[in-house]
């Protein structure tokens, strides 16, 4: 009977050790678990004010003001620009002005320099040159 006593003390013991064993064991998954639910609040409130943050930025305002302020501009020199080439080449191949480019071109390819190409024309080393840099010669 002395045997079955201490058995069941030591079993009473066994339980009484496994017992206070899972419990500091949920105590430690609870604290584990509550800094990872401060963690996952913490990231919410930075994901809500970052979105909040996004909301207050309206990207669509700031292009359409490059673009009006800057691109618009920018397009409308260019099609303009590309009208007044348009009209200088037409007057260009109206007035007989393409022959005399033509010449000088032809001359400065025949390895003439601007000042012998102009003195051979009669025209000015400026016209030559200016000439020259619109057709961009090689």
């Amino acid at each position: 009977m002395k045997l079955e006593l201490y058995m069941s003390a030591g079993a009473l013991v066994i339980c009484i050790c496994v017992i206070i064993f899972m419990i500091c064991q949920k105590r430690n998954i609870i604290k584990r678990v509550s800094a990872l639910e401060s963690v996952i609040d913490d990231l919410n409130h930075q994901s809500h004010k970052l979105n909040k943050t996004l909301k207050e930025i309206n990207f669509e305002d700031d292009i359409k003001k490059i673009v009006n302020d800057k691109i618009e501009p920018l397009a409308k020199s260019l099609k303009e620009v590309k009208k007044i080439t348009t009209e200088y080449r037409n007057q260009k191949s109206n007035s007989g002005i393409i022959d005399f480019e033509e010449r000088v071109l032809n001359l400065y390819q025949d390895d003439k320099s601007e000042s012998e190409i102009a003195n051979i024309l009669g025209v000015s080393v400026q016209q030559v040159e200016l000439i020259l840099s619109l057709n961009n010669p090689e």
